[in-house]
């Protein structure tokens, strides 16, 4: 249903169209990303908490020196007084005169000042006369630019009274059968709800949705895959040379893997491998061994990378634990000059390059196979499935397929075709990284030298590029920088700063120069949160810590760690309230990726994950990998719309996805 069919204007259409919102369907899909619970009055809360309350207006004054301001002077019922400030909006103060001497609904966070005894709130959440309209729940949206949350909100309410809008996705008997509630209530809730019990039973309708969307898609193509593989093993000579010149020994979970997925691909089966396990338990060498056996017999063998950095990492891997016995490694990326991806092109279509390596540039039209019989997808959840379906496009039927995964999994996660294979062991001499919550810069920074003079390097992330009026407190990687310039530069540490905004190429030389040892000390962004590998950084610091969800945390945590070295992990953060220590607590407690994902789980709500969109991620990959057990349920479901081949919306759209693939 197009969305003028509720009265959006074309200039509006072209706002929403720019997150998406193509139509009223997608409009009442378009979920909020939180909510301001308002309906009940809390008295004074402590600074950060927002307050809900009834106050009296009593007077209202505008001032306008270079930055005009308008306060509202305010006093709740036991004769605390409050100014509500609000800036460049003096032209509200005709609206807010007619309000003195009468009571109007307050919600915001108010800063206590004891010199005065009064309290004061800057551009309140709610500033609301009719008190009963005032006293409710509040979904909050991504900002769409142009656009105002008051017209949002009124062209949602039209959108979400079209039955046509709300249908449902899953066969009627099977609602009514699993007692599920109905869709055209859940979108309901979600955008107008009564109660936070109310928008839980909606955001679990919606999750399962998705998960059986998903499961069912994995589960159709693992039913048409084919189960037999013409890249067959005949030869093992190269394995035990390349382990052999490894720096380390594989673990007893390393060995068993590679002998079980030969031992497969021998009985002429096709490998279609997951390896599960938790950071730096060394599930790359797994795949990269595969790709030597297969390599080795004859076929060509391709890992795909999500970041430029990550695939010149694995090239640099790769060149140096393969090429020393015999096999051609080729690097294909999107930035190579023409000449150059010429003749890469040339020579993976010839079958002269028997292992390649790169970003999506693997997938291109212009990328031609000779022989291709394995394909490895690191970092898997980055890619969208289309895109990690193409990869596999490429080959004829029956290639093998390995996954590293970083995570834990259900063992029922694709469907009966898939091997889950879990490496629980660390490298021997790997210790623990010591984790711990720090507040005082300067024994931080006391720490950081300390490293250096060890001729350790040090990493420092930042979760922002760009400071914020409207984060105060959050600091950018700028603002980092300056200030271990200021402590550490005196004393010679050579600091350098990255971030997702840097060129490529910039990228790629930083890189190359922290792994090198010119760089002391890098600040960056979570750019390096996945495969950069540096054995000598000893030291990671994540700066307003609190910011960062506990899988983002124990990523970066994992690139330290990386040798025999005593590694460390400060989270740095102001922030002590319960939920951030309770977060922050998970991390200094354990070192073990699965119990972390558990506790993750705890800690957030499915509402952090639907509605949002994951920046190029897989948002169904994440939810799987959050909700293993629900998503378990939702294959259960997705077989049984499978086996009857009933009704169902969700059903067409993965057929008609299926056929498209199909035919590309």
């Amino acid at each position: 249903m197009k969305l003028s069919a509720i009265g959006i204007t074309p200039q509006k259409e072209k706002q929403f169209n720019g997150k998406g919102i193509f139509s009223v369907e997608d409009m009442v899909r378009y979920l909020p990303r939180k909510y301001n619970d308002f309906s009940r009055e809390t008295g004074i809360l402590p600074e950060d908490q927002i307050s809900c309350l009834i106050v009296t207006v009593n007077k209202v004054c505008t001032y306008n020196n270079g930055k005009p301001l308008m306060i509202v002077f305010c006093e709740t019922e036991d004769g605390k007084r409050i100014f509500v400030k609000w800036f460049h909006q003096n032209y509200l103060a005709a609206k807010y005169e007619e309000f003195v001497g009468h009571k109007v609904y307050l919600c915001a966070k108010l800063e206590y000042s004891a010199e005065y005894d009064n309290y004061s709130a800057t551009s309140p959440e709610m500033f609301e006369p009719r008190i009963s309209i005032g006293k409710r729940i509040i979904p909050v949206y991504s900002k769409i630019p142009g656009m105002s949350m008051d017209y949002l909100s009124a062209k949602m309410e039209a959108a979400v009274s079209m039955p046509e809008a709300l249908g449902e996705t899953l066969p009627p008997d099977m609602v009514a059968d699993e007692k599920l509630l109905l869709m055209r209530e859940a979108l309901y809730s979600v955008h107008f709800p009564q109660s936070m019990a109310q928008i839980e039973k909606a955001h679990d309708r919606l999750l399962l949705d998705d998960m059986v969307y998903f499961a069912m898609s994995n589960e159709y193509a693992a039913r048409s895959s084919s189960i037999g593989s013409p890249f067959n093993i005949k030869t093992l000579g190269t394995i035990k040379e390349i382990t052999e010149n490894l720096p380390y020994q594989l673990t007893k979970d390393q060995k068993d893997t590679v002998n079980s997925m030969i031992q497969k691909v021998r009985e002429g089966k096709r490998l279609n491998a997951l390896v599960q396990g938790d950071v730096g338990c060394g599930k790359t060498i797994v795949a990269i061994l595969m790709m030597a056996v297969l390599a080795e017999n004859g076929y060509q063998a391709v890992l795909m990378a999500p970041t430029q950095v990550l695939a010149k990492q694995h090239y640099a891997d790769l060149c140096a634990i393969l090429e020393p016995v015999g096999f051609h490694i080729a690097y294909l990326g999107s930035n190579m000059k023409v000449k150059e991806k010429k003749a890469v092109l040339a020579s993976i279509a010839s079958g002269e390059a028997n292992i390649i390596v790169g970003t999506h540039s693997v997938i291109g039209k212009s990328v031609e196979y000779k022989n291709l019989g394995i394909t490895v997808t690191d970092e898997e959840h980055k890619f969208g499935v289309a895109q990690r379906a193409a990869l596999v496009e490429k080959a004829a039927a029956g290639v093998h397929s390995i996954t590293p995964i970083p995570r834990t999994l259900a063992q029922v996660i694709y469907g009966s075709a898939i091997d889950l294979y879990t490496i629980q062991t660390m490298p021997a001499g790997r210790k623990p990284v010591v984790t711990g919550i720090a507040t005082d810069e300067e024994r931080i920074m006391r720490f950081v030298l300390s490293q250096k003079r060890k001729d350790h390097q040090c990493y420092v992330v930042s979760p922002m590029i760009d400071s914020s009026e409207d984060m105060a407190g959050v600091l950018s990687v700028e603002e980092v920088s300056r200030e271990y310039e200021k402590w550490l530069k005196p004393y010679g540490v050579r600091i350098a700063t990255l971030t997702g905004r840097d060129s490529k190429e910039t990228t790629e030389e930083t890189i190359q120069k922290f792994k090198d040892g010119a760089i002391d000390v890098l600040i960056a962004t979570t750019v390096i949160e996945v495969g950069v590998n540096v054995p000598n950084a000893t030291a990671m610091i994540i700066t307003n810590a609190e910011r960062f969800g506990l899988s983002s945390l124990h990523q970066l945590r994992g690139r330290v760690g990386r040798s025999s070295l005593q590694s460390y992990c400060v989270l740095q953060s102001n922030d002590q309230s319960e939920k951030a220590m309770q977060r922050l607590g998970a991390m200094v407690r354990t070192t073990n990726g699965f119990e972390i994902a558990e506790e993750d789980l705890k800690i957030r709500g499915a509402g952090d994950f639907l509605g949002t969109r994951q920046s190029g991620e897989n948002k169904y990959m994440a939810l799987m990998l959050a909700y293993p057990d629900k998503y378990k349920y939702a294959l259960t479901l997705a077989k049984r719309i499978l086996d009857d081949r009933k009704k169902c919306p969700l059903l067409t759209k993965v057929l008609a996805e299926q056929e498209d693939e199909s035919s590309e």
